[in-house]
């Protein structure tokens, strides 16, 4: 089978994008000010600062596995999520600017990647706003506060429970933190000031409970399709290893079958077990070194992070299973790999299969495989006691 696919394209595209719009979110901005020329290029050299610092962090965050499950999606829906964002900060120059809603930023930020990165990206948004508006010390300290707040309350949007009280807090943070530095700054109190500090709580709140629900619920939904689409009988490398070996093929079938099932009775991500059973054993289609070509492949393909994850441990050759989903379908691939040699050498008449399968799980576990996984011991005996009964020849 080929290596030569590749799509980090997008990852590259993406960051492109990223820096256009940041190069044009600050020209506009300074011809908006009527900025003089030095006063430009002192702000390009901030951006292209900022967007040296922002593409070491996108790339050390996705190494790290906090921000991409998926190289292609999560960086172009990152890409168009900052673009709106910048569209936004030009829309708040025609509002005062102690009530411009900056803390929507890391809020819409933080649905498509983590709050360091919401963090750095919604605070640089707010001095580019503040320097090229010429704005006073008061103001600028209520938008770095506004978008510090948002960050960190916005990690826990993530979790719906969290949501209805979360979008309260964001309106009673923008009733009073404009509200106070436009005090200290003017040492005044306007019913006008109250009405826009309503106005943009409630834009706040609508936003954390409806917009950034919706576009996390995207990005899961998209992460789980994705596990499918990588299975299906038409995708381009279920067809090549169809072509390329029919033995191998129906072995993947089988372990892929068999997660699936096993995933349902032990409560973890079933589509997630689906594709790690048919990919465990890419690195052997590819050739030697296996685990380095099976990560690079999928990497190529774009496959979701937690799918790569699984591949990258398998047979705790390089790293032992760090999640159930990774044990579960290592379990069932020796299991199918040892039955499928018995059967091959001696028959089905001449042995125990259900002993076999006791014996060779045993053996693994004993040898701490399991040990960083994170499955319990009774969802251990649960997987081994379904293999032993059902047929899975």
């Amino acid at each position: 089978m080929n290596q030569k696919e590749s799509i980090n394209l997008y990852r590259g595209l993406s960051m492109g994008a990223i820096a256009v719009t940041t190069f044009g979110i600050t020209a506009v901005l300074a011809a908006r000010s009527h900025l003089l020329l030095d006063e430009w290029i002192c702000l390009l050299f901030l951006d292209v600062i900022y967007l040296l610092v922002n593409v070491f962090e996108l790339e050390y965050e996705r190494r790290r596995k906090k921000f991409s499950n998926n190289n292609q999606t999560n960086f172009v829906r990152y890409a168009l999520t900052y673009a709106c964002c910048c569209l936004f900060i030009y829309l708040m120059t025609y509002l005062p600017e102690f009530f411009r809603p900056v803390i929507l930023i890391p809020i819409l930020l933080c649905a498509v990647s983590n709050v360091v990165i919401a963090m750095s990206a919604g605070m640089f948004l707010s001095i580019l706003l503040a320097l090229a508006a010429g704005q006073s010390f008061y103001a600028l300290a209520c938008y770095g506060l506004m978008v510090l707040l948002g960050a960190v309350l916005s990690q826990a949007l993530k979790e719906k429970e969290y949501r209805r009280w979360i979008a309260l807090l964001l309106l009673f943070l923008n009733l009073m933190i404009p509200g106070i530095l436009y005090y200290l700054s003017y040492k005044e109190v306007t019913a006008s000031m109250f009405l826009y500090n309503l106005v943009d709580g409630v834009l706040a709140m609508i936003t954390a409970y409806f917009v950034f629900g919706k576009l996390w619920q995207e990005s899961e939904a998209e992460i789980d399709n994705r596990f499918l689409d990588v299975v299906s009988e038409d995708y381009t490398e279920v067809k090549a290893l169809k072509h390329f070996s029919r033995m191998e093929y129906a072995h993947a079938k089988k372990v892929s079958d068999l997660a699936y099932r096993c995933a349902k009775i032990i409560g973890c991500n079933e589509n997630l077990c689906l594709a790690a059973g048919f990919y465990y054993r890419m690195g052997r289609w590819l050739g030697e070194p296996y685990n380095e070509n099976a990560i690079k492949k999928a990497e190529s393909l774009c496959f979701p992070e937690l799918l790569i994850t699984i591949l990258s441990e398998y047979y705790g050759e390089d790293a032992l299973p760090s999640t159930p989903e990774s044990a579960l379908v290592q379990m069932i691939d020796a299991s199918i790999i040892k039955l499928e040699a018995m059967e091959k050498n001696v028959g089905k008449s001449q042995w125990n299969r259900d002993m076999l399968i006791y014996q060779t799980l045993n053996e693994y576990s004993s040898t701490g495989m399991y040990d960083k996984s994170g499955m319990s011991m009774n969802q251990f005996l649960k997987v081994r006691d379904y293999l032993a009964k059902e047929d899975i020849l």
